[in-house]
């Protein structure tokens, strides 16, 4: 399908204009983030026909020129923040300056061709903050301010979030999503499209802290990632090489810490 090539961005002035901008050029399409479906429920002792809403999963594919096909099976919406923090994790942009345009395609608006200034893989990880520290409490804070803005999960109990917040407890951006790479990339792109993702002290996670994601909080520059679930070997060996603090099972009044590096009072 032939499609007038849409700009993304224009000359920001500030980060809420950018990111209003940013958001207002990508034209993105309208969204379902819930879907009815019928179920049953067993309740003592036998099977009850019921009705529940369940979080809507759907390939979402990017088309960038010099680069296989990426398939993405993701929540739909904040699709442009997606793209961006997707494609800042792979290295292959610095900043929304390095986007030129997305355009969205296809009867679903599913299928995204991302047109970018240079094409070039930029492997380099900036070294981590090294100065940090925060106190137990203020994790508890954070994860309470955290559980309260996961509202898809509430509904429909079936998606991961991500939320980066900065050290003083400001939460920075936020993503939720089915999948917990998507939640993670939606929030490193929502940050990057205000133009602080330098501000993003701490990401916290709901699922486990695979290797996949220390690389993302790495890549982004993170020095604190945090999960609700535990870390596995691969993640925890990463997080050792690159100075990140890695703490895990995150609860209400305790927590495990992976990878300590200094950064939390006792």
């Amino acid at each position: 399908m032939s499609t007038l090539q849409q700009p993304l961005l224009r000359l920001p002035t500030g980060p809420a204009d950018r990111e209003q901008s940013y958001r207002d050029a990508g034209h993105e399409p309208a969204i379902k983030l819930v879907s009815s479906t019928m179920l049953k429920r067993y309740v003592d002792g036998r099977l009850i026909q019921s009705k529940d809403m369940v979080a809507v999963e759907a390939p979402l594919h990017i088309h960038l020129s010099g680069h296989p096909e990426i398939v993405i099976a993701r929540t739909p919406g904040d699709d442009i923040h997606l793209i961006t923090g997707h494609l800042f994790s792979l290295g292959l942009i610095k900043s929304v300056d390095d986007l030129l345009g997305i355009q969205f395609t296809g009867n679903d608006k599913d299928q995204a061709v991302v047109s970018l200034k240079q094409y070039r893989r930029q492997d380099c990880i900036l070294p981590i903050d090294a100065h940090l520290r925060i106190h137990p409490e203020e994790l508890f804070l954070l994860r309470n301010q955290f559980e309260e803005r996961q509202k898809l999960y509430h509904s429909t109990g079936s998606t991961h979030a991500a939320a980066l917040f900065h050290r003083n407890g400001h939460m920075v951006a936020y993503g939720e999503d089915v999948s917990r790479h998507c939640a993670f990339d939606k929030a490193v792109g929502k940050a990057i499209a205000r133009g602080a993702l330098a501000d993003a002290d701490i990401a916290m996670l709901t699922s486990r802290l695979a290797q996949e994601l220390t690389v993302k909080a790495a890549m982004a520059n993170i020095p604190i990632l945090c999960g609700f679930s535990a870390a596995s070997s691969a993640g925890i060996s990463f997080a050792q090489r690159n100075d990140i603090t890695l703490i895990g099972r995150i609860r209400r009044d305790s927590f495990t810490v992976y990878v300590d590096s200094h950064r939390i009072y006792s």
